[in-house]
């Protein structure tokens, strides 16, 4: 079966850390039904899990009844991966905009907020953005390219 790119598969979630495994082993096999290596997609796991775990730990504040949105766009040439949160506190989301930027200033070399998990997305991919909207609602947008393309 021939599948037709690009294509994205959304899924929301509850914002609880015992989810991430699960969400981590569909990705991957999304990708390698894409056409991916298995190489491909297991850095790419390592990805979904730090965006995901960030936005359950400090997107979420750690309610329970919050949700996270995981959207995955596959393309012939890259996936994108964008997971939304409803924001966190002013303080994470600086924390997140400073570690998005590479600004290590700001952050704690060990302890809670040491870099989110962020440095081996940006090691492991092509772009990270993060934005904000009016209503706190926090996305990290990541695109990882096709290794053997």
């Amino acid at each position: 079966m021939e599948l037709a790119l690009p294509y994205t598969i959304t899924v929301k979630l509850p914002s609880d850390l015992e989810i991430i495994p699960s969400i981590r082993k569909f990705v991957s096999e999304v990708l390698q039904v894409s056409g991916f290596s298995a190489k491909f997609a297991f850095r790419s796991e390592v990805i979904v899990d730090a965006i995901c775990n960030n936005a359950i730990c400090y997107g979420s504040g750690g309610d329970t009844d919050s949700e996270i949105e995981v959207a995955c766009q596959m393309h012939s040439d890259r996936m994108e991966v964008v997971v939304k949160d409803r924001g966190g506190t002013a303080s994470n989301i600086q924390r997140l905009q400073d570690a998005v930027r590479g600004d290590r200033s700001e952050l704690p070399l060990t302890g809670e907020f040491a870099g989110m998990g962020l440095e081996i997305v940006k090691l492991l991919s092509e772009t990270i953005e993060f934005s904000v909207d009016e209503n706190n609602l926090t996305s990290v947008h990541v695109v990882r390219k096709r290794e053997d393309a």
